[in-house]
């Protein structure tokens, strides 16, 4: 139900010229909500919503009155929470519209720079789309390249390449 509202609020916060001003405030309050420190304050009881909205406009830097009145009506409903969501949704939505696509490298090495470039414009090419790659490091012997936007993933085992070539050789032979 919450994911449901959160593309709501998505949809008409995409819509707006100040997309990006609402955008980037949104990052800076979903941020905080990492820290277990920020959720018991804005989980207490004893907190009164005028508070916890001036609580939450601290966090920004410069808001305007449109953010300003945002932010009040997500408290008025008690539905500060979905703040996190709701960023996750504007940035899916910005890269769809933007034709970006964010995706995972999984490795056992970390890759350099330029290999990472290499593989996001080969793949850039392939969908006809930007592709951002993140880099990130597993256990297996494996590389697996996941796009979730585009519902695309791959993986290439090393193990499993040795055993076709040994195939092959044997078959030639």
């Amino acid at each position: 139900m919450s994911s449901v509202i959160a593309k709501t609020y998505a949809k008409a916060i995409l819509d707006r010229k100040d997309f990006d001003e609402f955008y980037s405030q949104l990052n800076q309050l979903s941020l905080a909500f990492g820290l277990e420190k920020f959720l018991n304050i804005l989980n207490s009881y004893d907190i009164k919503q005028d508070e916890k909205l001036d609580f939450l406009l601290s966090l920004t830097d410069n808001p305007s009155d449109a953010f300003k009145n945002f932010i009040a009506l997500l408290v008025s409903n008690h539905r500060e929470g979905l703040i996190p969501e709701l960023t996750k949704e504007l940035g899916e939505q910005k890269a769809l519209k933007e034709n970006t696509f964010l995706g995972q490298i999984y490795s056992k090495e970390q890759l350099s720079d330029d290999e990472i470039k290499t593989i996001e414009e080969k793949l850039s090419q392939r969908f006809n789309a930007n592709i951002k790659l993140d880099s990130k490091i597993s256990d297996n012997d494996s590389v697996r390249i996941s796009l979730d936007g585009l519902g695309y993933e791959i993986s290439f085992s090393m193990q499993s390449l040795k055993a076709k070539m040994n195939d092959y050789i044997l078959k030639a032979i």
